[in-house]
């Protein structure tokens, strides 16, 4: 269901110490690791992944390292969770799809269209926060995020 796995998290914080570089600016993965507390190969395997999805360039030499490749509000946390995994939200049901486990109710399921729903309204959510947002500090994000959803609501 809804996971926030360590690639998600590790990935996010990569592109946010990106993000608040000075523009054009490079970090080396090995500083990216030291500065964030991240393995080195972990950093290594998120920086590939998401230089293949078009959100990292590298450049060579003594001056090199990695930095953005598009303006963080360009840059949204759903396309950065798509880059280093496959999802925050697995869907129940694509699980028994792939054979991992059976399912009874293949037909007329009333539970299958809430999780697909589910699924559509976390993606939306992810898809409308930039990387620039998260720059701001946390009370500002945390308004912004308010101001773009709503508040949640009291129990």
């Amino acid at each position: 269901m809804l996971r926030i796995g360590s690639s998600v998290e590790y990935g996010m914080r990569v592109m946010v110490r990106l993000a608040g570089e000075a523009e054009g600016g490079t970090l080396s993965a090995e500083r990216l690791s030291a500065l964030e507390n991240i393995p080195r190969d972990y950093v290594d395997q998120l920086l590939q992944r998401l230089r293949r999805a078009g959100l990292v360039d590298s450049r060579r030499g003594a001056q090199g390292g990695y930095r953005l490749a598009l303006p963080p509000r360009q840059v949204t946390i759903g396309r950065i969770v798509k880059a280093v995994d496959d999802g925050v939200f697995e869907g129940v049901c694509d699980r028994y799809s792939l054979g991992e486990s059976q399912c009874s109710h293949v037909d007329g399921c009333g539970i299958r269209p809430v999780w697909e729903r589910l699924g559509l309204i976390v993606e939306d959510y992810l898809d409308k926060v930039s990387l620039a947002a998260l720059l701001e500090p946390e009370t500002g994000v945390s308004a912004r995020v308010a101001h773009l959803f709503g508040a949640p609501s009291q129990r």
